[in-house]
């Protein structure tokens, strides 16, 4: 029997009592729907806010199951563990459960010799039915590009239950009286195991955006029991733009489903954070997804990180065809081994202006030595045409001539001023792009509690190192501008803050009154990285009577 040929179907009626959950594990063992295959739900809370858009934002281990390539941007290790219910409105009140966990581990240093992953995943409906799927990944940033490669190995795993309906599939209309049918769907065993894999590459054509693509399940398995019942190859593509404060995501989904229908998804997320200095890291997200057969959902979620240890939480809504299954809510625990959110932020950012900036200096030496060969190539060019030019005059006079070059050296020095040209616009791309990330550093450090000391002297450091590299550093200028007028205001706001407190002990304050007002100070200007060492020489005595 081939799937979508629901007419071939056998009669079979659902026990009193079992209801949907008979229906749906029927379905499944059938083939008559894929809405339950491999693949077919997003897994992770975060991801599940953003409906699934996750292709090209792969900065965690959750990555693992939308594109491997992903794994290459963790820079230390990290685990998950995600569980939420399926339809919840099942009107037998079956449970039908989905479970993700996942580890990743970086290779080396920062990951220099790439990322290792493992994952497992289960489908599972109360005996009925359970999918499995064990999943090892390998990713790598290739070292000629800013581009990511990965790969998974999956074994897939399929069982049913053995229950009165599947070892019986012949029923009366009286439930009470059965035929002792065997059901053929299950002639060829209750279990199947096939092997699967996955492809993806992830790159950032530009500082702020990145691009990725995978496939998921490229050989198909075949995992049905009697019949024909392949996985479907999964094609997603996704862009991730990201904004100084928001991250925005969006994905397209192409799969094969009910007797070779292709659906399409789309779906689309945005996401915000703030980072504490010392409290972890906040973020609150939403999404939204359209697609084939009336397929609809919004999601709204959010996500909490703190000394390593996170936990995400998404409320999710389906609308058009699973409209009446239920609203379902998503968590998902994990833990970051290593630093702290933000300092993995800043180190990532760190790391990407190093590696932006060695590929433009790189480029900037193939310039100087294309350069050099064109100066070279034009002097040996001038002396060919001089001798070319007394070969002509030979000829015009009647005697022989000693040969003349096949091959202008013009051409030579063309190519190579192309080369050189196109160098130097590499390397101005490169800069450009490490000036984004500097930028970037500088903005989460901000976040992190920076004061406007420091602020100024990352500023004066980032102006310094591009405005020379043919790179627009405007907006540097004017942030430098605005903190250093912000500091001036704070100098003058201290020095009269101060006044105001020697005046208030010459009109007789008391020690409570005193320490109040130096210990505002101190919060309020602590910020600013100004010099208040006699405020707080002034409070250290008070403490000490």
């Amino acid at each position: 029997m081939k799937r979508g040929e629901d007419n071939e179907l056998p009669v079979t009626r659902p026990r009193k009592g079992s209801g949907w959950a008979v229906l749906f594990a029927a379905a499944v063992a059938l083939s008559a729907s894929r809405a339950f295959a491999f693949d077919d739900f997003p897994v992770g809370a975060r991801p599940s806010a953003f409906s699934g858009a996750f292709a090209a934002v792969s900065d965690d281990v959750n990555s693992l199951y939308y594109n491997p390539a992903g794994l290459a941007t963790m820079t230390s290790p990290q685990v998950t563990a995600y569980y939420t219910r399926l339809l919840p409105n099942l009107s037998d009140g079956s449970n039908a459960g989905l479970t993700f966990m996942a580890y990743g581990h970086p290779l080396g240093k920062d990951g220099k010799w790439g990322t290792a992953g493992a994952g497992y995943t289960e489908l599972s409906l109360q005996g009925l039915f359970d999918e499995q799927t064990y999943t090892a990944g390998y990713a790598k940033t290739l070292p000629w590009m800013n581009i990511s490669v990965g790969a998974n190995a999956k074994i897939l795993s399929r069982k049913y239950g053995e229950t009165a309906d599947t070892l019986d599939a012949g029923q009366t209309l009286n439930p009470a009286v059965r035929l002792g049918i065997s059901d053929p769907a299950f002639n060829g065993g209750k279990s199947s195991e096939k092997t699967s894999f996955d492809l993806g590459a992830l790159a950032r054509p530009l500082p702020n955006l990145s691009v990725g693509a995978s496939l998921l399940n490229v050989n198909t398995p075949d995992m049905g029991l009697s019949s024909t019942d392949r996985v479907p190859m999964v094609t997603r593509l996704g862009a991730d733009y990201t904004f100084p404060f928001l991250k925005a995501v969006a994905d397209l989904t192409r799969r094969r489903y009910i007797g070779g229908q292709t659906d399409n998804r789309i779906a689309a997320g945005v996401e915000r954070g703030w980072v504490f200095q010392r409290y972890g890291e906040l973020r609150i997200r939403g999404g939204a997804g359209i697609g084939s057969r009336a397929w609809r959902q919004i999601s709204m979620g959010m996500g909490y990180e703190v000394n390593g240890f996170g936990i995400d939480y998404v409320y999710q809504i389906p609308l058009g065809s699973f409209s009446g299954q239920g609203n379902t809510q998503q968590i998902s625990l994990s833990f970051r081994f290593g630093r702290a959110p933000g300092e993995e932020e800043l180190s990532s950012l760190v790391r990407e202006e190093r590696e932006a900036t060695a590929r433009a200096e790189e480029a900037l030496k193939m310039a100087q030595a294309e350069a050099k060969f064109v100066t070279e190539d034009r002097n040996k060019l001038l002396v060919e045409m001089e001798q070319l030019k007394g070969q002509v005059q030979t000829m015009q006079s009647g005697k022989p001539a000693a040969g003349i070059p096949a091959t202008p050296a013009a051409d030579r020095v063309g190519a190579s001023s192309l080369r050189e040209r196109s160098a130097r616009d590499r390397a101005q791309r490169e800069f450009s792009a490490a000036y984004q990330a500097a930028m970037a550093a500088y903005t989460n450090r901000t976040q992190r509690g920076a004061t406007l000391v420091e602020r100024i002297k990352l500023l004066a450091d980032i102006q310094g190192k591009y405005q020379d590299k043919d790179v627009d550093v405007s907006r540097t200028k004017a942030e430098l501008e605005r903190v250093q007028a912000d500091l001036a205001q704070s100098q003058a706001d201290y020095k009269i803050t101060w006044d105001f407190y020697k005046k208030t002990v010459s009109d007789g304050a008391d020690e409570v009154q005193r320490s109040s007002l130096l210990e505002r100070m101190v919060r309020k200007y602590s910020r600013a990285g100004i010099d208040i060492s006699d405020v707080k020489k002034e409070l250290e005595a008070l403490k000490k009577k």
